[in-house]
């Protein structure tokens, strides 16, 4: 749905006749997501290992302007040491951007207390998101949930932007964020909502609070396993994961059980939109598996992490879906990058296997690694 269509939607339902449309707009829903499935390419996609750790794991990364390896190191997957890091030439994290900024001494409003999701744009602006919940268990730090902006060609924090927390629930987990148009789009993946902030003005706004696309209706299965929360129960996790246009236009995202939804980002930023058309508004873009992340190549195609079966698929501009490859090795395939010469990045995160998601025990099985895939070579489908 663009913004254009709004004042005709408006115009309908002002003179009762949305219901006599309500067929239609569904029957465009439900074909909108048709695509051609290929199949897996043959022979699969070259996986290859570039560095690995026995103490760290690493479920986001990105590469740095220069060429660095950006890493998330989640607290609460029992990492130690700095939430944010560049790898040095061994593989050993440094704190990113400085020690100062990980350092838990620093008031929580000046420190990454524990970043949830990365967007490194092509002009070397990084965004962090700060869940400010370094334990799932507790209430997040006081001050700590925030919107950081880091310009990584100086190393330097520009600003940032306290989440209000009159948009936030008891429960809520700030989890997953793109920035565009001049706006940050955040997922609360505790009490499944939207959360909108102008960077301009730092208007904030809650939307889309328990839309059913935005909330998980089923268990994440790792071969075989349903995941589970340290009290034994089966671990329910909603939207997660999020990638975006180029030109900011269509944001896509998930429950972490998945199917990927499309939205139109004129449907967030306009303030007069209302509810019903924001419940309305997302597209059932793909019925994927569980994805551990989803990410745009630089052709326009879309990767998508399958957490279930350790492999990964594209969706290419022509809606051809195609799985490339199956790895025993790609344990949890994590929030990955693709950089502009087509190399696509995957931290293999065994997620699974830490203890909020194993009943509350940790079974790592170290090394922790991160893969590398030249998509830029791969050939197009074969049927």
């Amino acid at each position: 749905m663009h913004a254009n269509s709004l004042p005709a939607i408006r115009r309908l339902r002002h003179a009762g006749l949305l219901p006599a449309c309500a067929a239609l707009l569904l029957g465009a829903v439900q074909s909108a997501h048709a695509a051609k499935p290929a199949p897996p390419l043959n022979p699969p996609a070259v996986v290859e290992d570039v560095v690995s750790s026995t103490t760290s794991v690493w479920d986001r990364v990105a590469v740095l302007p220069d060429g660095r390896l950006l890493v998330e190191l989640p607290a609460w997957a029992g990492n130690t040491g700095p939430g944010l890091a560049v790898l040095d030439a061994s593989g050993t994290p440094r704190p990113y951007p400085d020690g100062t900024w990980n350092d838990p001494a620093t008031p929580a409003e000046k420190r990454l207390v524990a970043p949830a999701d990365l967007q490194l744009q092509p002009d070397g602006t990084l965004w962090v998101l700060d869940s400010g919940q370094p334990d799932p268990a507790r209430k997040p730090v006081a001050n700590g949930p925030k919107v950081v902006r880091i310009d990584t060609h100086t190393g330097q924090v520009v600003r940032t932007w306290a989440i209000d927390p009159a948009v936030l629930r008891a429960d809520s987990r700030p989890a997953t964020m793109r920035v565009a148009r001049g706006h940050a789009f955040i997922g609360d993946s505790g009490i499944p909502a939207m959360i909108v902030i102008r960077l301009d003005n730092n208007r904030q706004r809650r939307l889309m609070e328990h839309t059913p696309a935005l909330t998980a209706g089923q268990p994440i299965t790792v071969d075989g396993r349903v995941m589970t929360n340290p009290a034994g129960h089966t671990a329910i996790i909603n939207i997660s994961q999020m990638e975006i246009s180029p030109d900011g236009q269509w944001l896509y995202f998930e429950p972490l059980c998945g199917p990927v939804y499309k939205l139109d980002t004129d449907l967030l930023v306009d303030p007069a939109v209302t509810p019903i058309e924001l419940e309305e508004g997302p597209t059932l873009w793909y019925k994927t598996p569980a994805l551990g992340g989803i990410t745009l190549g630089p052709d326009g195609t879309l990767y998508f992490n399958d957490v279930s079966t350790s492999s990964i698929f594209r969706l290419m501009p022509d809606r051809v879906y195609q799985k490339i490859v199956t790895d025993s090795r790609l344990h949890w395939p994590g929030g990955s990058f693709a950089t502009r010469d087509g190399q696509l990045y995957i931290p293999a995160a065994q997620l699974d296997r830490t203890a909020p998601f194993n009943g509350g025990h940790n079974a790592v099985q170290w090394p922790v690694h991160i893969y590398r895939i030249n998509i830029g070579s791969l050939p197009p489908p074969k049927f």
